[in-house]
């Protein structure tokens, strides 16, 4: 209960910043939409970047609330995009939507920073949604860990 009143006293913004990391023009599109549809805690801004290297110069300049992560980018195959992301930004919560369904794939994202794991084309709005809520909500749980601070 304690936890719960700790997270809802900080303040929560009434806009989400999703940065959106994927190169399928359709997939993209897709996922934008399935974010923005439907009953939502918060509004959405979400921002696209086609490149493992256009997110992070945009990381490098803005605040993001959240990152969704494609698993297979021009410039980063596999792991290397959530290992880059973790490496250089630790306190961003990662959610990777891919269209990998391998469950070793799935743990091994997780190990390496990802907080949720989502198929593409198996995720509707509402996952979506809910899984950046918790990838944001467990990174607070982190930070205050690392932090040493009560909740």
């Amino acid at each position: 209960m304690q936890l719960n009143r700790k997270l809802k006293e900080s303040a929560e913004p009434s806009t989400l910043t999703v940065l959106l990391i994927e190169d399928s023009l359709e997939d993209g599109v897709a996922i934008t939409k399935a974010c923005v549809t439907g009953e939502a805690l918060y509004d959405f801004k979400i921002i696209r970047k086609y490149t493992l290297e256009g997110g992070l110069d945009f990381l490098k300049s803005a605040k993001v609330d959240v990152v969704l992560l494609d698993l297979r980018l021009p410039d980063a195959r596999e792991l290397k995009a959530i290992t880059t992301i973790h490496t250089l930004f630790p306190t961003l919560p990662i959610v990777v939507i891919s269209g990998y369904s391998n469950i070793n794939m799935i743990h091994e994202a997780l190990a390496s920073g990802a907080q949720e794991f989502l198929i593409k084309g198996e995720s509707s709005g509402a996952v979506i949604r809910q899984s950046m809520y918790q990838a944001i909500s467990r990174k607070r749980i982190e930070q205050a860990y690392i932090k040493g601070e009560k909740l």
